[in-house]
């Protein structure tokens, strides 16, 4: 019981691609007096106890009865010096996940926080909201919000209603362009739950991704990821083609669909653009007309009618950012069933790609934290 059964679920689904990609999602263990929550910067497939954070659910709580400023910055700011006061003895060196609010609302003793791409489809397509009303409704839904203080508030003021409107605690909290939390009191519980939603979700599907590799043009591959490695300064560039980037490289109307980031994931581990190239031979002035535009180098690179480049720092750099940018086709292709994809707004990409805790995260991912 306890914390050795949330090292257990955080194994078992953090260890699952399906679920979780990267560093990305986050579990949380509570007893009456404290919250155990996943550390920023590790990994659910290898979580240890001592990888979770032992915060004060009194001090937490005590955080709802201040008044924070306006301005974005300096109310995050003072949230997060809370947040981090609200840690135990002991765990100073620690940084605790930035929805640990959100995770301390619940009564339930599991918590459960994950990115599905399949869930995905649903909360980054253009239905989201009435599909989840009509397949779960006694689910909490949640609108596109700024995260961190701004989005637990939300939560708050929705999961408070939802308890006094059916006199119980909601346990699915799907949040819009980002993911779902499920909540239960016991790991039996926990994964009855996330199955029910998985296999209804699949049952509404008439169109899945097909990865199926194609054959490529090697000689074109290598010499654009030649091009590409020099100038993006040495990078290390992997080469992915299947039938869904195939049909993504046709054009730039085809390209549409992942144009922009569908979650929070993508912005950290793929920055908040891919770059299309029309024509193979522009590839330099493309890269450098990107870096201009947006003050950072492309981590995805489309190439017209040859695939798609995933460059990093090094192989496993390159590797994150290749399953993360195949996570967001996976979604676009998965929201084609609830009336096509919603990418997020762009005021939250550039509120994401600024935020003080998102540039640690990817810091993290970097290795540079």
């Amino acid at each position: 019981m306890g914390i050795e059964t949330i090292v257990n679920i955080s194994h078992k689904y953090g260890s699952d691609e399906e679920f979780v990609l990267a560093g990305g999602g986050n579990t949380s263990y509570k007893d009456e007096e404290n919250l155990y929550i996943k550390g920023s910067g590790t990994s659910l497939a290898t979580i240890k106890a001592e990888g979770f954070v032992k915060m004060s659910r009194k001090s937490l709580s005590k955080i709802w009865e201040k008044t924070y400023p306006q301005n974005s910055k300096e109310r995050e700011a003072q949230v997060l010096k809370d947040m981090m006061g609200a840690k135990c003895e002991g765990e100073e060196a620690k940084r605790p996940s930035v929805e640990t609010l959100l995770h301390n609302l619940f009564p339930h003793t599991y918590i459960l926080h994950v990115h599905p791409a399949r869930v995905n489809g649903i909360t980054c397509s253009n239905d989201g909201e009435k599909v989840v009303k009509r397949l779960f409704p006694d689910a909490i839904w949640v609108k596109e919000t700024e995260p961190g203080y701004i989005l637990a508030s939300e939560c708050r003021s929705k999961l408070e209603k939802y308890k006094v409107e059916t006199g119980k605690a909601a346990n699915l909290l799907f949040l819009q362009n980002h993911g779902i939390f499920f909540a239960a009191n016991s790991e039996k519980e926990l994964d009855l739950l996330v199955s029910h939603v998985i296999e209804t979700i699949k049952a509404q599907e008439k169109i899945v991704p097909d990865f199926t590799e194609v054959k490529e043009d090697a000689e074109a591959v290598e010499k654009i990821k030649t091009v590409l490695a020099s100038s993006l300064g040495g990078a290390t560039v992997k080469f992915t083609l299947n039938k869904e980037i195939e049909a993504l490289c046709k054009s730039k109307e085809d390209f549409a669909p992942v144009l922009y980031p569908m979650t929070p994931d993508h912005i950290v581990y793929c920055k908040s653009s891919p770059l299309f190239v029309d024509d193979a031979e522009n590839i330099s002035k493309d890269v450098l007309d990107y870096s201009d535009k947006h003050g950072f180098m492309p981590k995805i690179v489309f190439v017209k009618n040859v695939g798609m480049f995933a460059c990093g720092k090094d192989e496993k750099d390159a590797a994150t950012a290749e399953k993360l940018w195949l996570d967001e086709i996976k979604i676009s292709v998965y929201a084609k069933n609830f009336s096509g994809v919603r990418p997020m707004a762009e005021n939250m990409i550039d509120f994401i790609a600024n935020w003080e805790v998102e540039s640690y995260r990817s810091k993290v991912a970097e290795g540079k934290a």
